[in-house]
């Protein structure tokens, strides 16, 4: 084989590898930080080149309204579904992500300083409890 091509490819490996264990990393810090939740509502969508769907999103915390965005992957936002439950990093407000499994109705209102975990009402009822 081609010495470049050897290089090439390890280069690639390398790169693959740091950002897989970088996003593991990442994950890993985001776990651990302490967390709220509250209801964000849902804004414009854009696309970035080369990097996927994102969407535009703002909520209320501590009587304070903050906009982020996400990624949207694979999650389907249903039409007309513009409220999601939002996962509000406590240290860290700008990391706060939509958490897509949890859409809510329109007219719930979170408490003034969030809700310390998902609230019952809103888990899902797994099967066979």
């Amino acid at each position: 084989m081609n010495k470049n091509l050897i290089l090439t490819i390890a280069k690639i490996i390398f790169v693959l590898l740091v950002v897989y264990f970088g996003n593991m990393i990442f994950e890993n810090y985001y776990k651990s930080l302490e967390k709220n939740y509250t209801v964000g509502v849902l804004g414009e969508k854009y696309r970035i080149p080369n990097q996927g769907s994102r969407i535009n999103f703002h909520f209320t915390y501590w009587g304070e309204k903050f906009h982020s965005d996400n990624f949207i992957g694979s999650n389907e936002i249903s039409k007309g579904q513009v409220t999601y439950l939002i996962e509000v990093p406590i240290k860290d407000i700008k990391k706060s992500r939509i958490l897509w499994d949890y859409p809510v109705p329109d007219t719930l209102k979170a408490p003034y300083e969030g809700w310390d975990e998902i609230p019952e009402f809103l888990k899902k009822q797994e099967l066979f409890d």
